[in-house]
């Protein structure tokens, strides 16, 4: 009859459990260490895990270890004082270029929005400025034959100029912002 091996995880969790209940074990026995102080009769002092038989006075002494939080003192305080201040203090440059670059970057932004408006206006001017179904747009050359007029392409002129200085607009307002982000 064939009988499986057990598993190498099914070896090793009884080692584990061991070690882990040894620790804890350890743990608990430093944690709950007693010291006794014991005085005898002529004045002498005695420190022991167990009270001293016949002494005249016995008292517990705790001999936990008091873990410190606190700061250190002297020179070695000073300078961690002097290490948060200055992490707090570049924090805050960090926070304020932080700001001003956001403020940079939404400013060019509304710039290139303001822009794309400007064109769009000024291109539907121009659509609306080339038509000619307006009087004195169109003079007369014989007949049915019409041409237009300098008052006419003048206009056209003029909005077509409007529009290539939106453009340019736009197109610094764009680099603008790239040089921001």
């Amino acid at each position: 009859m064939y009988t499986a091996k057990p598993s190498l995880q099914q070896r090793l969790r009884p080692m584990a459990c061991g070690a882990v209940a040894s620790l804890l074990l350890a743990a608990g026995a430093l944690h709950a260490q007693v010291i006794f102080k014991s005085v005898d009769s002529t004045g002498r002092v005695t420190y022991s895990q167990e009270p001293v038989a016949g002494a005249v006075s016995v008292e517990k002494v705790d001999v936990t270890p008091k873990v410190s939080v606190d700061r250190p003192a002297g020179a070695a305080g000073a300078a961690a004082d002097a290490r948060k201040a200055e992490t707090a203090r570049q924090s805050d440059e960090f926070r304020q270029r932080q700001q001003a670059r956001d403020a940079q970057r939404q400013k060019a932004q509304e710039a290139v929005v303001a822009a794309e408006r400007e064109l769009d206006a000024a291109q539907k001017a121009l659509v609306a400025g080339q038509e000619t179904d307006q009087p004195g747009d169109r003079q007369g050359i014989g007949g049915v034959r019409s041409r237009p007029t300098e008052q006419y392409l003048e206009r056209v002129r003029r909005l077509e100029m409007a529009v290539e200085a939106a453009k340019k607009r736009l197109a610094e307002a764009q680099v603008r912002l790239r040089d921001v982000q």
